[in-house]
């Protein structure tokens, strides 16, 4: 009987992913010197105002269900792991290989959508007031220029923006690379996902039987 022994390590992965993003968010924005900061995470999103945390309830909820899909992943590629021979262990490694994709896929995407769009739209909505696109970069540091008008006066604030991707982002990263390892060694590997001579000279035996 052969272990996927992929699968296994993404499985435990998961879950470190999971416990680093509570202390350390995979995407972080610090706007002026300790005025604003960002935290982009999939599974705990937050913002820092002059020290004080802020949580939006409704991206709380969807970072709650996320952890419990990571989670649930997590445990079906464990599973597998353990019980490779079982005639369900496919649909466990079905499950769990393709959400630490989707998840990180999902985080990625909708991060820079955020950066490019959001200025879009305040550009659009605020014409006296000009944002530049992307509003951040996605790592590194910027300035960022706030050009207005007030009182028919052209203002401009200047604002220093740092950004930078955490180590909990790698984590993820890293189990998605070993999650879709786990699936292309299942694929290639003869022996991974099938039942054992003794399994299945028993369930012939017992066919014959039921048959008679």
């Amino acid at each position: 009987m052969k272990r996927n022994w992929f699968a296994l390590a993404a499985g435990v992965l998961m879950f470190s992913t999971v416990a680093s993003s509570m202390s350390s968010p995979w995407w972080r924005a610090e706007i002026g010197s300790g005025l604003i900061t960002v935290n982009v995470d999939p599974f705990f999103t937050s913002f820092k105002v002059l020290g004080v945390t802020h949580v939006v309830p409704i991206i709380f909820a969807l970072n709650v269900g996320l952890i419990a899909l990571f989670v649930a992943s997590g445990i079906a590629l464990i599973i597998y792991t353990i019980k490779p021979d079982k005639g369900y262990s496919k649909h466990l490694l079905s499950f769990g290989w393709k959400r630490p994709l989707h998840v990180t896929a999902g985080f990625f995407v909708t991060l820079a959508l955020s950066l490019y769009v959001t200025p879009l739209a305040v550009n659009a909505i605020a014409h006296d007031f000009e944002v530049p696109t992307p509003i951040v970069p996605l790592m590194g540091s910027s300035t960022i220029h706030l050009s207005n008008n007030i009182f028919n006066i052209p203002a401009q604030v200047s604002v220093t923006v740092m950004t930078t991707f955490t180590l909990s982002f790698f984590l993820g990263v890293a189990t998605v690379a070993l999650s879709i390892a786990a699936r292309a060694y299942s694929r290639r590997t003869p022996g991974v996902n099938k039942p054992t001579k003794v399994e299945t000279l028993g369930s012939t035996k017992l066919s014959s039987s039921e048959t008679t």
